[in-house]
């Protein structure tokens, strides 16, 4: 079972901070910044971010019952740039109650494609001016979309993800949300802890449709979206 050789990432000690990982140098991933406190934002300035990308709809940004009172310092822009329209009736209707799995990320990149573009290009100009953390809510399927393509890329730093390495990237957001899930005093309305192994299985189809994406989305017709999106 592919799953079962996943290695993940290395996680992200930042106080508060939900399903954070260190995805390559100066790039990140993680959950909603909300659950960040004072201590960790201070621990994210220390290691050198800059930026703070945030691909979610508008209605999802806004403080929850537990999440603790801090503030974005400074030192870190915020750039809010959802990969989704909240008014697409027709997207939402086909994929209710939200986009949950790889097996939609197609879907998103025929309905916001020029949304989605635009959120690669913005992650990789701040990644070349400094540290960048990209997240959605659960830092699990908008971020390994969003990711995922940007590692497709033959001149990002590293150059381009194997396959191995993708699916390092997919599986930490998914066992790291599966954590939260866990711990958490507040059930999710969709979604519950699995144990491991149906966590293992859940990962196994996940990572199967992960894979079969990317295919369709090698580095050259990232780099074509990229162009068309420019040009528009």
């Amino acid at each position: 079972m592919v799953s079962s050789t996943v290695q993940y990432l290395h996680p992200a000690d930042w106080s508060g901070a939900r399903n954070a990982w260190q995805v390559r140098q100066d790039l990140w991933r993680m959950g909603r910044f909300e659950w960040v406190d004072a201590h960790g934002w201070q621990q994210m300035v220390d290691d050198g971010v800059a930026t703070v990308i945030d691909v979610r709809t508008p209605p999802e940004v806004k403080p929850r019952e537990l999440d603790p009172v801090s503030e974005m310092p400074g030192e870190i822009r915020r750039i809010h740039w959802p990969v989704e329209d909240i008014d697409h009736e027709t997207f939402w209707e086909r994929n209710s109650p939200y986009p949950m799995h790889p097996d939609a990320y197609q879907d998103t990149m025929d309905t916001f494609g020029d949304r989605v573009a635009t959120a690669i290009s913005t992650v990789l100009d701040a990644w070349q001016h400094g540290g960048t953390v990209l997240h959605c809510t659960a830092g699990r399927d908008r971020t390994s979309l969003v990711l995922g393509l940007v590692l497709q890329l033959p001149d990002i730093p590293g150059g381009a993800a194997d396959w191995e390495e993708q699916q390092r990237v997919y599986a930490s957001g998914a066992h790291g949300i599966n954590e939260h899930h866990r711990t958490s005093p507040i059930p999710h309305p969709y979604e519950s802890y699995l144990e491991p192994d149906a966590f293992q299985r859940e990962l196994s189809d996940r990572l199967a449709s992960y894979h079969k994406f990317l295919q369709e989305w090698p580095g050259d017709r990232v780099l074509e979206l990229l162009k068309q999106n420019d040009s528009q």
